[in-house]
């Protein structure tokens, strides 16, 4: 066989391989693109069905008090007999509007636990350090102690309750009604108590810790005294710093000026619920107290710093419509915590009316 011919024929065996190495390349594409579609329409229906069923499965459990195998299966632990555990879309529906209507969920930091209990480190005092020369020794510097603090959950409930008739009637979205009632009842019970609360069976409040520092500033409110309780922060809380006060406090404070005649009460043009003293941002609450003898009615901190929210995950529903017919009771309990984790990133001012 001539050379000429050898060289045909493996032009030739080229094509074919190249040929075919196309056409493996384009099924191994069209096969790519076949197994992607199908992960997305299963994982789609899947995740549909599934959210339809517990969709489903609570909207029979209100209305009906019926529980599914979808309730048993995919919601363990943590129930009382005779109830369930809310799904997870109407839980985090729940929290989402809670932590939207609470002035001190906006500001303090949380954080969600599977425990009755979060254990943190804290440092009682700062580290030392300092210049030296390159060869000269090394003097132990001060450290502070580290200490753990335990912050425990504390259960609080709601009732709502209403009519069967009200429940069977298909054009009420039962799902927003209960979530709308449990919001508004743990809101009102939860904020109150990270400002007021004692610890006893209930988080403990800003007001409460008597290691948060409350600077004497007379009687009455002025900007030399607002000054004065803002320059008392540390430098490295004031940056995130927020005053703290009820809408009563912040009334007295709006028609005040600077010595310029400038007030120094400010309101956002681009957003007209963000308000501000001297350029550090207001959280309104109602639970803060009114100016008076010895009051604490305006905080400033880092509250994020400063205090701790705990949830623990999941919230428990029993559905009762023995006790008080023709109602139909909705007992839910949540777990919640709070407590003052770092006392130095928040002042009082302490009136002397």
């Amino acid at each position: 066989m001539q050379e000429s011919e050898i060289q045909a024929i493996a032009f030739d065996v080229k094509k074919i391989l190249a040929k075919e190495s196309a056409a493996q390349i384009k099924i191994n594409e069209i096969e790519g693109r076949i197994n992607k579609m199908d992960h997305y329409f299963s994982n789609t229906h899947t995740d549909n069905f599934s959210i339809n069923e517990e969709k489903s499965a609570l909207d029979n459990f209100i209305r009906k008090g019926i529980e599914s195998d979808f309730i048993t299966k995919s919601l363990s632990g943590g129930a009382e007999e005779g109830g369930m555990l809310i799904t997870p879309t109407l839980s985090q529906k729940i929290i989402s509007g809670i932590n939207a209507r609470s002035p001190m969920r906006q500001i303090a930091s949380i954080e969600t636990i599977s425990t009755r209990a979060l254990d943190i480190i804290i440092e009682d005092g700062k580290f030392v350090s300092g210049w030296i020369g390159e060869d000269k020794a090394r003097p132990d510097t001060d450290t502070p102690k580290l200490k753990k603090k335990t912050i425990q959950v504390h259960e609080i409930y709601a009732q709502p309750k209403a009519t069967q008739s009200i429940i069977d009637d298909s054009e009420i979205n039962i799902e927003n009604w209960l979530a709308e009632r449990l919001i508004d009842s743990f809101v009102r019970l939860e904020n109150e108590a990270f400002i007021t609360g004692d610890g006893a069976n209930k988080p403990n409040g800003l007001l409460k810790d008597p290691k948060v520092e409350a600077i004497a500033v007379g009687a009455a409110v002025t900007p030399e005294m607002l000054l004065k309780l803002i320059n008392t922060l540390d430098d490295g809380y004031l940056a995130n710093a927020s005053f703290l006060m009820n809408r009563g406090t912040l009334s007295a404070i709006q028609s005040l000026q600077d010595k310029t005649g400038r007030f120094i009460w400010q309101q956002s043009l681009t957003a007209p619920l963000e308000q501000s003293i001297f350029g550090i941002p207001i959280v309104i609450d109602s639970h803060m107290p009114e100016i008076g003898a010895n009051s604490l009615s305006i905080a400033i901190g880092d509250f994020k710093s400063a205090y701790k929210i705990i949830d623990r995950s999941g919230i428990n529903l029993i559905r009762d419509p023995y006790t008080d017919k023709p109602f139909v009771r909705f007992y839910a309990v949540k777990r919640v915590g709070g407590d003052v984790v770092n006392p130095a990133a928040i002042k009082f001012a302490k009136f002397s009316v």
